[in-house]
């Protein structure tokens, strides 16, 4: 079995029992914080996956990190992956959890890409329109800066793109009058 579809069905464990003791958010966000933790500390992982370390220092070290930071049953996915020697799938684990929680709650996440950033309002805007379009509930944007669009904004939600910048009006200008001098 594949790493990823390993790393789903830990999050889909996790989801079910979050989702049965309603705790999705609560848990989402423990996730948020173990997966700060993992991204800006890179040691952490090498060391979960390191072979000479021995499974009590790994298990030692995730309940010293963690066991007074999240929720029992985070910290209890946490070290049956490490046991597991399944350490190097946290983030994915996090991440597929994240889309299934959203995904029930009737969220979605959106990156923006603009050449400058975007204010509190119009994130809202963006928000609230491109909610209605892909039908979810909330759309949370993130804010991702590119000066190659040149102007306007490209925004992508899952597999959607909905690209309203100045590059690709000139690309699509460009391949018009390419194609007229033929």
């Amino acid at each position: 079995m594949g790493n990823k579809a390993v790393a789903n069905r830990y999050a889909v464990a996790l989801f079910q029992l979050a989702k049965e003791k309603d705790i999705l958010k609560q848990i989402g966000e423990d996730l948020q914080l173990v997966k700060a933790v993992f991204e800006q500390t890179e040691r952490l992982s090498n060391v979960l996956e390191h072979p000479k370390v021995l499974e009590e220092q790994k298990v030692k070290l995730i309940k010293d990190s963690f066991a007074d930071a999240v929720s029992a049953y985070v910290l209890n996915t946490l070290l049956i992956m490490v046991k597991q020697k399944k350490g190097n799938l946290v983030i994915p684990f996090i991440n597929k959890y994240q889309e299934l929680a959203y995904e029930a709650q009737g969220v979605a996440v959106a990156k923006v890409y603009t050449v400058k950033a975007l204010s509190e309002e119009d994130k809202q805007q963006v928000s609230t329109t491109f909610a209605k379009k892909v039908g979810v509930e909330t759309l949370h944007i993130e804010n991702i800066i590119d000066p190659e669009l040149i102007g306007g904004m490209k925004i992508r939600i899952g597999d959607r793109i909905y690209d309203g910048s100045i590059k690709r009006q000139l690309d699509r200008l460009q391949r018009t009058l390419v194609a007229g001098n033929r």
